[in-house]
């Protein structure tokens, strides 16, 4: 088959999956054609990957800026609604991925299409009317009436976790094909769980004492305020404890929100917060925290938690959507809407050395499931299937 994948929302955890995935395809040698269409967000991995059967494309988005300007993601849309089509009808491909979620306005008739739902946000009515921001309200609206059309245009769909795929039949009905299952995965392992970092370049970063981890962008939804207000309360029965968070301040009034917690608790001597981080300097935090700590309200997988997984990072972890089931046994979990619950788990991570011990090896066992080699075969198979 001719296969175009639309590439061109890769940002995120869309881009990291894109990332690890694409390669894997090249690698499975399996007779079909990729014709990958990126913004510039895919730039290194096209440089990267020179298998004969995957060709990247630039696509010819204007005013982009390679994603920085505000209204990039508009014109992200716009490249796919008016210009996509016509690449459509100059390659005349067997098989449409598209990485957006989104089904083109027109395409060729032979032309099949499978959808990636990375986003399962649109599908959780309170989250949507949780938001502060009338614009994100609004954007979520939209992706739901979105997210609802593709899915019933499309020819098939992946879903990263059994819980998206269930509340997508909540949300939506029966659908002419049934959303399939196929997990995100994670390439670290022993080289990185046995990588160390010196004492010095943790106190660059700021970190002095024993510290729990958080790594995410900072949306509404990551649920942070409430991991700050559990974390006040174990801090005050272990004042040498840290905890670190890691990640962007993608929504920049909910990041308000958490610098105003932290001074309001008397957390700041405490709490160290840092930006996303290149991959080695991830690693050795992973390496050597206490323990992880992922309390969201919604995921589709989070890519966070398979890297502390994989790290062998005893992890304490939400009891709702998709956690449960990429962690297992893994994992102790609570209810991420319940601040003493989540203060008690951690507290478990801090004072439990046997816990501890316990959970890292669960966590590594379980990490090793979760192969982006058996990701390509499975969303290979399932491209197959719908063409």
């Amino acid at each position: 088959m001719k296969i175009v994948i639309d590439a061109t929302a890769a940002i995120s955890g869309g881009k990291l999956y894109l990332e690890k995935l694409l390669p894997q395809l090249a690698e499975l040698d399996s007779g079909h054609e990729f014709i990958v269409f990126h913004a510039g967000d895919l730039a290194p991995l096209a440089a990267a990957v020179t298998k004969g059967s995957v060709r990247f494309v630039r696509a010819a988005i204007p005013f982009l800026r390679d994603g920085q300007w505000a209204g990039a993601s508009i014109m992200r849309v716009l490249w796919r609604k008016f210009v996509l089509p016509i690449h459509l009808w100059r390659l005349q491909p067997d098989m449409l991925f598209s990485n957006s979620g989104t089904v083109p306005l027109a395409k060729p008739a032979k032309t099949r299409t499978v959808i990636a739902l990375h986003n399962c946000m649109p599908l959780d009515q309170t989250l949507i009317a949780e938001e502060r921001s009338p614009v994100r309200r609004w954007r979520l609206r939209m992706l739901r009436r979105q997210m609802q059309h593709s899915l019933r245009a499309a020819d098939g769909s992946i879903a990263f976790s059994e819980d998206t795929r269930q509340r997508i039949q909540d949300n939506f009905g029966e659908l002419a094909h049934a959303p399939a299952v196929v997990h995100h995965a994670i390439d670290w392992g022993e080289t990185e769980r046995q990588s160390v970092v010196g004492a010095d370049e943790l106190r660059r970063v700021g970190i002095k004492r024993p510290y729990l981890l958080y790594v995410s962008q900072f949306h509404r939804y990551k649920n942070v305020v409430r991991l700050l207000e559990a974390f006040a309360r174990l801090a005050a029965n272990h004042p040498q404890l840290q905890l670190v968070l890691v990640g962007s301040a993608a929504d920049g009034e909910y990041w308000n929100e958490i610098t105003e917690t932290i001074e309001l608790l008397d957390l700041t001597e405490c709490v160290i917060d840092r930006p996303a981080m290149p991959r080695q300097q991830l690693i050795a935090l992973y390496r050597n925290a206490l323990g992880f700590v992922q309390p969201s309200l919604a995921e589709t997988c989070s890519f966070p938690l398979l890297e502390a997984l994989a790290m062998g990072v005893p992890a304490a972890a939400a009891n709702s959507t998709a956690m449960p089931e990429m962690a297992g046994d893994a994992a102790i979990y609570f209810d991420p809407l319940n601040v003493d619950e989540m203060a008690d788990a951690m507290e478990r991570l801090v004072w439990d050395e046997s816990l501890r011990g316990e959970l890292s090896q669960k966590a590594i066992a379980q990490a090793a499931k979760f192969t982006w080699e058996e990701t390509a075969r499975r969303t290979l198979a399932v491209l197959e299937s719908a063409g």
